[in-house]
């Protein structure tokens, strides 16, 4: 044991870093901090310590705390040390009032509070709540909850409206909002019947990542609410005909990275998704992930550069994965000899283009445009 204390003090400094940044800071710091004054100075530079994640990943979308005895050390000897230098923190419900609470965190900036129940969020809202003072200050917040929503419950709606329209009141500073995964959705306060936009807004939201249920709920979004929002990353539910009035729609000038995500197939391409995405001239960004039904022609390379790509002069980077149906294909426009599938990649100097032209005995027709690679959120499109 001592040999190998000795080879690893024997190295240098930026070489002990890289191994350091190899591992989780959790377990170099639980393993290093307090060995000798030279270890401790590297473990406790505010390069290595700005980001703790204080959890441990139990599935794809839960986290836990991390063992008792890891967290007691963390709370009594290692946090009051590097505290002064953490900027950004990510907790779990039933270790983050006693992490929070251990000592002052004059930078936390950023908090990432993982498998959180809603009604659990709203209580560290609340005016008396021990923590509430940690939401006054922060810029950034990443919200996943563990709870379904349900359109059946009503307390879980009211507490969701209730929710959003205290998150906003208490955090004055929030520049970036993500409430991540698929359990917490914004319809309920988005609704005509729902918080009105004097209590669900911000002059200052630059960055805003959320479900919603319906279209409606994006196009309230962009309503002007959040007037100085420039990145928007959405997964809507359902895309079907609208009760808004998409006529007057006004421009989005501010906007400049717009990722849609659709759960749901929809036929509203030409009515909804294509205008939408005209208010957005100065878009440099753009994801698309959609399951188009029923429409007459399939939504190819032109197609897109028409709709869309001509009115958005300053992009730069598209991302895309676009699946067309239709249930009346007229195979003679299509079929080749006696082909009944096309795979093939384009390289034009742009991120490579996956096309798939699938034709089944019933008559449907179904084709597939796709930026290769692209990352679909774990959609099963």
């Amino acid at each position: 044991m001592n040999y190998s204390t000795f080879q690893l003090l024997d190295l240098p400094d930026k070489m002990l870093i890289e191994i350091f940044n190899k591992l989780t800071r959790v377990d170099v710091l639980f393993s290093i901090l307090g060995v000798n004054k030279r270890l401790n100075r590297l473990v406790c530079d505010p390069t290595f310590t700005h980001f703790l994640d204080l959890t441990i990943k139990a599935s794809y979308d839960e986290r836990h705390s991390l063992p008792d005895v890891i967290l007691d050390r963390f709370c009594l000897f290692i946090l009051p040390r590097i505290h002064n230098n953490i900027q950004s923190l990510r907790v779990e419900p039933s270790s983050m009032e006693r992490i929070l609470l251990i000592c002052d965190y004059p930078k936390l900036h950023k908090l990432i509070l993982n498998s959180i129940k809603p009604e659990a969020f709203l209580k560290y809202l609340a005016d008396d709540s021990t923590i509430v003072h940690i939401f006054k200050r922060i810029t950034h917040l990443e919200v996943s909850t563990i709870e379904y929503y349900s359109h059946m419950t009503i307390p879980q709606m009211d507490l969701n409206k209730n929710g959003y329209a205290r998150l906003f009141s208490v955090c004055h500073h929030l520049t970036h909002l993500n409430i991540n995964g698929k359990y917490l959705h914004l319809d309920t306060w988005m609704r005509q019947n729902a918080l009105p936009l004097t209590m669900c807004s911000s002059s200052i939201i630059v960055e805003l990542n959320v479900n919603v249920n319906t279209i409606d709920d994006c196009l309230r979004l962009l309503d002007g609410r959040f007037s100085q929002m420039k990145i928007l990353n959405i997964t809507i539910d359902s895309i079907e005909a609208t009760s808004l009035n998409i006529a007057n729609q006004n421009s989005l000038p501010n906007l400049t990275t717009f990722a849609l995500f659709s759960t749901m197939p929809t036929e509203e391409y030409d009515n909804l998704i294509v205008p939408l995405l005209r208010r957005m001239p100065n878009i440099e960004e753009l994801t698309l992930c959609l399951d188009v039904e029923n429409r007459s022609t399939f939504i190819d390379g032109t197609v897109l550069h028409r709709d869309i790509l001509i009115h958005m002069p300053r992009i730069n980077i598209f991302l895309f994965n676009i699946i067309t149906i239709d249930h009346h294909v007229d195979l003679s426009h299509w079929f080749k000899n006696d082909d009944i599938e096309e795979t093939y990649i384009i390289d034009d100097g742009h991120p490579y283009i996956y096309c798939r032209v699938d034709f089944f005995t019933n008559g449907i027709g179904r084709f597939r445009i796709a930026s290769y690679p692209f990352h679909t959120k774990n959609l099963n499109l």
